[in-house]
């Protein structure tokens, strides 16, 4: 990775230092009537967020929205979000999941930009990786690619290979290749302890690790944290945002997390 990092790596290496946790909270909401449990008790998705929103802020560095939670929402309201997310002093993923020809990706990456979002997440599937990240930095974004994932389905990324790499390592070289800033890991039990080695061996000393599956997916944190320290994001969302009480959730994660860490 060049000698100066990403804007977003380190504006989230500050607020790390400032708020002194690696907690991401993953907004989530669910309508009462979208499923059968882990909903919201009001049909007022933006009211629901700004509460969640403002009620973790003390012990949270960053907010992943879920762009499948989003639809139907317009750019106001999203812009209004953010305006939020970022006067409590936190930063801002849209988790989006892009994956498309560079045109596409382009078109994309401008309006994460006037909605108001600091990153966004990536799909390798289409193989543009420097493309994206080159038009992800143009735009002041970071550019977090999906690397090892925590779904049961993703062991693929284990099992295929090109060339002599398994998937997940060869998308983890094209990160470092071409200064990404971040891979997603899960921390569920597909991803073992020598996957987080290898990634480690990889990744070098700067890119970020956002971490899914902690809480109601039944994740642990506690090697990748021990072995990525301050550069993860590990994401809590259900556990957090349907709890009763969110902030005290947010805190109890925080506090969890800083154990494991080692740097």
């Amino acid at each position: 990775m060049s000698a100066e990092l990403p804007s977003f790596i380190q504006k989230y290496k500050n607020i790390v230092e400032s708020k002194k946790s690696v907690l991401c909270v993953g907004l989530d909401p669910a309508l009462p009537n979208q499923r059968n449990n882990y909903v919201m008790p009001t049909l007022d998705r933006i009211s629901f967020m700004k509460e969640i929103i403002e009620e973790v802020s003390s012990f949270t560095s960053i907010i992943k929205m879920n762009r499948q939670y989003l639809i139907g929402l317009n750019l106001e309201q999203i812009q209004g979000l953010n305006d939020l997310i970022h006067k409590q002093g936190m930063l801002s993923i849209i988790d989006h999941k892009l994956g498309d020809i560079g045109s596409s990706n382009d078109s994309a990456i401008f309006w994460f930009r006037k909605e108001g979002f600091d990153a966004f997440t990536h799909s390798p599937f289409a193989g543009n990786i420097k493309e994206a990240t080159l038009a992800a930095h143009e735009r002041d974004l970071g550019i977090i690619v999906l690397t090892l994932m925590s779904n049961p389905e993703a062991i693929i990324q284990k099992t295929a290979h090109i060339g002599s790499s398994p998937l997940y390592l060869f998308i983890a070289q094209q990160c470092l290749a071409n200064n990404v800033d971040g891979c997603v890991v899960g921390a569920t039990g597909n991803v073992e302890f020598q996957n987080l080695s290898k990634l480690k061996a990889t990744l070098g000393h700067d890119i970020l690790v956002l971490v899914p599956g902690v809480g109601a997916q039944g994740g642990n944190a506690e090697e990748i944290l021990k072995m990525f320290g301050k550069r993860t994001m590990v994401n809590v969302g259900r556990s957090i945002i349907y709890s009763p009480n969110p902030k005290q959730e947010a805190e109890k994660f925080c506090k969890m997390f800083n154990k494991y860490i080692n740097d």
